[in-house]
């Protein structure tokens, strides 16, 4: 004779009674569970919100946004920036911040201050193209800007709204983007409303005696010759 069918029993799936829900041995297996289930949402949370994190931290520093130093290239220009006081005797026009590029380069000890001046640059409308280091002589100065015969507007442009900034010409430079090096005596940018954007010629310091090094000079654009 066939044995009866477990009532409890259905389809091979045990029925919990109601007066199984109400046992200690459920009600604890059960608050162990909704535990174990409120402790794996913490973690992937914060999993989640971790990786978040590191997202926008690597797109801030992609994006030059955030500057570690450790991080910078080192050594972006080999040679010293020497000053050269030669410079171009006609004026030039104002450049807009955004129709040029321009590389930040630090030639202090302080970490991380070609980030931050790029970072100020940048808010200005500037295009940073590249953030490094360099060696600046002398160091104890606002700094030097560099270019070649075609960023003479570019390099004025930047003395306009880094006041202090002692022009440095590079025959060799092709194009107009124009290299920012920073030193000991660099405060902050001029307050934009102060910015003069007129025309003007490039700043520079005065001649070194003749017994000193050798000048490279700036040659200025020559107008174009009319016929009588």
């Amino acid at each position: 004779m066939a044995r009866d069918k477990d009532p409890k029993d259905w389809h091979g799936h045990r029925i919990i009674t109601e007066d199984e829900l109400a046992s200690p041995e459920f009600t604890t297996d059960a608050r162990l569970k909704r535990r174990r289930a409120i402790r794996h949402g913490i973690i992937l949370t914060l999993v989640v919100l971790v990786l978040a994190a590191a997202m926008v931290m690597a797109y801030l520093i992609n994006t030059r946004a955030i500057v570690i130093d450790a991080l910078e290239p080192q050594q972006t220009v080999e040679s010293s920036v020497a000053f050269n006081e030669a410079c171009p005797t006609t004026e030039f026009s104002y450049i807009e911040p955004g129709n040029m590029k321009v590389n930040v380069m630090n030639a202090t000890q302080i970490s991380g201050l070609a980030g931050a001046t790029a970072t100020k640059l940048r808010k200005r409308g500037f295009k940073v193209v590249d953030v490094g280091n360099a060696r600046l002589s002398p160091v104890e100065v606002v700094g030097a800007v560099r270019s070649g015969p075609d960023g003479y507007a570019q390099a004025m442009t930047v003395q306009r709204n880094i006041k202090g900034l002692t022009y440095v010409y590079d025959a060799k430079r092709p194009g107009s983007t124009v290299d920012v090096v920073i030193g000991t005596k660099y405060k902050d940018l001029v307050k934009e409303k102060s910015v003069n954007t007129k025309a003007g010629k490039l700043g520079c310091t005065a001649p070194k005696p003749k017994d000193e090094a050798k000048e490279t000079k700036a040659p200025a654009k020559s107008a174009p010759s009319k016929d009588k």
